[in-house]
């Protein structure tokens, strides 16, 4: 009879295997306990419902309003942008018609006012203009809206007429209800 030991070695049951020992106990003292440990008085359980706690919101800033150009380029969730030009770096401006939630941003502003955003991709549903207005961003691309009909779209897109809060194929996000795009 042959057992198998490691990958090279075949041992016989019969063999004698080395003798392993245990260590023997010690006479040596074991440290006494603290004389005077801390105590930790724990609150008594409540009754009381877990409350989670809000996350800080940073209300959307109008730092800018009127004609012509802002004096600087608008940062995120600050408005009101007319154009993407208004916005640093990458970000875009988010038109909004009515309070529709700004992409990326927190809090509350006035019916209407518009907002640089940071738009996470090309397929990210994003309200871009309204009526043709800004004339600058139509025709719309992928996703964006608000458009009326198709001629509002760049050439191979058509516009997804909706009602309610029908998705949007081919993009993400929450689309407003009621919003159409591209």
């Amino acid at each position: 009879d042959y057992f198998h030991v490691a990958d090279s070695d075949l041992v016989n049951s019969n063999s004698q295997c080395p003798e392993f020992t245990t260590p023997s106990p010690t006479n040596a003292m074991t440290p006494a306990p603290t004389p005077n440990p801390a105590s930790v008085t724990t609150p008594a359980p409540s009754n009381a419902p877990n409350t989670v706690p809000e996350p800080p919101t940073s209300t959307l800033t109008i730092v800018f309003s009127g004609d012509g150009d802002p004096p600087t380029p608008l940062p995120n969730c600050r408005g009101d942008c007319d154009n993407d030009d208004h916005c640093e770096g990458s970000l875009v401006c988010f038109h909004r018609s009515g309070t529709e939630s700004v992409p990326s941003c927190q809090g509350t502003a006035p019916s209407g006012e518009d907002f640089c955003a940071e738009r996470a991709t090309e397929k990210t549903v994003w309200l871009k203009g309204n009526d043709g207005i800004p004339d600058e961003n139509f025709p719309l691309g992928l996703c964006e809206g608000d458009c009326d009909e198709d001629s509002d779209c760049q050439l191979g897109l058509v516009c997804q007429q909706r009602e309610g809060t029908e998705t949007i194929p081919g993009c993400v996000g929450v689309p407003e209800p009621g919003e159409d795009y591209c």
